[in-house]
């Protein structure tokens, strides 16, 4: 179930305890423990869990790279997880804050949940600062010691690369 299919019948009313409605935003390339910690966090927060996904031409415009896993894949995945409600692409990159205040708002989201690697970066300061003002609470969540996508990449890179 895609979350833009459910945009229509969220109700504004979701600040009780009850029913917080978390975010967490990822691209979940090459999905992992990590991940899945990151996501259990973030559910734990609320009542409901919304994902959003980046998407290929997001990564590619961030790092110059296509995720291994493509977009579909990646949700689908996601979307297969029983502790995740809604998935959905990220509709604009989070550099864009009121474009992110924007649909982050209208998906009835009151608290964000993101990784702990983007702790005082300038990016999420922005952002957490903007979500303020709509009364949308950002968190972090702790990292997994010693796990993330690229470390995997460089990992079969370097384990491979002799019998390539």
């Amino acid at each position: 179930m895609t979350l833009n299919s459910q945009i229509h019948s969220l109700n504004s009313d979701n600040k009780s305890s009850h029913n917080t409605r978390c975010l967490a935003l990822g691209v979940f390339d090459l999905f992992h423990i990590g991940h899945l910690n990151y996501l259990k966090f973030s559910k734990a927060q609320g009542s409901e869990l919304f994902v959003a996904v980046a998407s290929d031409d997001l990564c590619f415009e961030n790092k110059n790279t296509f995720p291994i896993i493509n977009q579909h894949e990646r949700m689908a995945i996601i979307s297969a997880l029983a502790i995740v409600d809604h998935v959905a692409l990220v509709p604009s990159p989070i550099v864009k804050t009121q474009s992110t205040c924007k649909w982050i708002q209208a998906w009835g989201v009151n608290k964000v949940v993101v990784g702990g690697q983007w702790q005082n970066s300038e990016r999420w300061n922005e952002a957490a600062d903007a979500l303020q003002a709509y009364d949308i609470d950002v968190m972090f969540a702790p990292q997994t010691p010693n796990i993330s996508s690229s470390g995997i990449k460089k990992k079969i890179i370097t384990s491979y690369s002799d019998s390539l």
